[in-house]
């Protein structure tokens, strides 16, 4: 596996403690989308880059069947444990697959493809991005829709370069330790990265520390008429492209790029299953 990907691993890695608390009640908006969007589409659906099952499992309470797909055996590891606590009926509509989303398969065709909070953004490379999109083509029932989002980049945010910014501060409900998170940004803006530092500080009660946890990881951002290249290049046509979670246009002042795309008539027509595709293990 080449360096940005093993990158990737020891991030999650790091990440996957932490992550369902550090992100309890955020962007909400985002899931409430996606679990309408399955609703809409009437299942199954194919979440690449399910994590630990943010959207995922709300997607299973909502009664449609749901395949996720993850790199990262600690992020999946979590959702495993989290839908085991589920009611069985929810559990019954969830499978969980290890797999990358460049090149793995779920066994089967969808009718929504998603790839939820900034899993394109991992996909550094224009070879690793295309890779993606055919492997979303090969998934895809015939009419289906491919929809993932993306972060609209903050010229105030890049300004803030190499500062210690604190994003999260929680307290541990088992223990009463205070965790708190800070990112620092590195932009290089020539190759449209961004390098992420994050680290996590956890003090008792009284104060003191207790631990600190540290991990790194580099995201590309992607300006709009990018985006519409690629998808037109890798033969979709995008029918939504939203600025935001309540489906509202994208336009000025756009923190979030949506984009919900299917395959034209031409690439559909063109489309031949692949004989050699991997298939990730149930």
């Amino acid at each position: 596996m080449e360096g940005p990907h093993l990158e990737l691993l020891d991030f999650y890695r790091t990440c996957a403690p932490f992550y369902d608390r550090d992100y309890a009640g955020m962007y909400e908006e985002g899931v409430q989308l996606y679990v309408e969007l399955a609703r809409e589409s009437g299942g199954p659906v194919l979440e690449m880059g399910c994590g630990t099952g943010r959207v995922l499992l709300p997607t299973a309470r909502a009664g449609i069947a749901v395949c996720g797909m993850e790199l990262s055996p600690d992020m999946l590891d979590v959702a495993r444990r989290s839908a085991a606590a589920e009611p069985e009926e929810v559990q019954r509509r969830v499978k969980l697959v290890p797999g990358d989303i460049r090149c793995d398969s779920a066994g089967s065709r969808f009718p929504l493809i998603t790839a939820p909070f900034r899993v394109a953004q991992h996909l550094l490379e224009r070879a690793d991005q295309r890779a993606w999109l055919r492997n979303v083509k090969w998934h895809l029932f015939p009419g289906g829709f491919l929809c993932f989002d993306v972060f609209q980049v903050d010229p105030g945010r890049l300004a803030e370069e190499g500062k210690a910014l604190m994003t999260i501060d929680r307290i541990e409900p088992e223990t009463g330790c205070r965790v708190r998170r800070f990112d620092t940004l590195h932009s290089f803006p020539a190759l449209q990265l961004i390098g992420v530092h994050v680290e996590w500080v956890e003090e008792s009660a009284s104060g003191e520390r207790v631990s600190a946890t540290a991990a790194d990881c580099t995201m590309r951002w992607f300006t709009r008429a990018e985006l519409e290249n690629l998808l037109e290049l890798e033969g979709f046509e995008i029918t939504d492209y939203w600025g935001s979670f309540d489906r509202r246009p994208f336009g000025h002042g756009a923190q979030q790029q949506i984009i919900r795309a299917r395959l034209s008539d031409r690439a559909s027509a063109r489309r031949q299953p692949s004989r050699d595709r991997k298939r990730a293990a149930a």
